[in-house]
């Protein structure tokens, strides 16, 4: 009777041991969840936060504040890069609209060598509007003229000059070709900045009067390039203070 209350005495000890230690366990585990949302608060924010966030999620759908440009694919950021490429910046549309009143030319016609001044400006690390004044001076935007000397197109390129520069697969009459033209053009004009250390030096070389003390090439390129400064400003400022 003593041995058999002495074990029951042991079997209770033994449970309330137990209890307390499941008891204790699952505070600290109930602890341990309440530090790790802090943590996930205080570096995701509040706002959209749920338990699938928290631990994770079989697809990044469904992560909390993900966006659709966070999913884009690879992709899918080269096409819509590509896309932005295609289309004239503010400041280019405002100049193709002074260049089609001030030359009598057409707009549909203008833009394509507009953007393909705004593209290989960029390419070549050129001021678009420089190489759009060059345009101006040398063609008055006419693609297919022909100077005596040989010159041909938008920047009057002479073709026997430049053959490593065009395109091998540009076809028959490559210089001919506005967005071929331009390319070349810009890329003569930079290779003579370049080469000169200035760029009134390479604008001269370009109009082939590199010795001439007055720059006179120089001088109406660049009175060329602040007329388009000029215009597509006073455009920005009219459509700014219509809005």
């Amino acid at each position: 009777m003593f041995n058999a209350t002495r074990v029951a005495a042991a079997a209770r000890h033994a449970g309330s041991f137990v209890l307390h230690f499941a008891h204790g366990a699952l505070v600290v585990a109930g602890l341990l969840v309440t530090v790790f949302i802090a943590v996930r608060v205080g570096t995701q924010g509040g706002a959209g936060l749920s338990f699938p966030g928290f631990f994770g999620s079989a697809q990044a759908a469904t992560e909390p504040g993900l966006t659709a440009a966070d999913l884009e694919t690879p992709t899918q950021v080269a096409a819509a890069d590509a896309a932005n490429a295609d289309r004239l910046s503010g400041e280019m549309t405002r100049v193709t609209d002074y260049l089609a009143r001030r030359y009598k030319v057409s707009r549909g016609a203008l833009e394509p060598v507009v953007l393909a001044a705004q593209r290989v400006g960029e390419s070549v690390k050129l001021d678009p509007l420089l190489i759009i004044a060059v345009m101006g001076i040398e063609s008055s935007f006419n693609p297919f003229a022909e100077s005596n000397f040989g010159a041909q197109g938008l920047m009057q390129v002479v073709p026997r000059f430049h053959q490593d520069k065009i395109d091998p697969e540009a076809g028959t009459h490559p210089l001919l070709d506005p967005a071929e033209n331009v390319r070349v053009g810009a890329t003569v004009l930079r290779e003579y900045i370049r080469r000169n250390g200035s760029l009134v030096a390479g604008l001269q070389q370009y109009g082939g009067a590199l010795d001439d003390p007055n720059a006179s090439y120089a001088n109406r390129v660049m009175a060329e390039r602040q007329r388009l400064v000029a215009a597509a400003r006073a455009a920005g400022a009219r459509l700014a203070s219509a809005n």
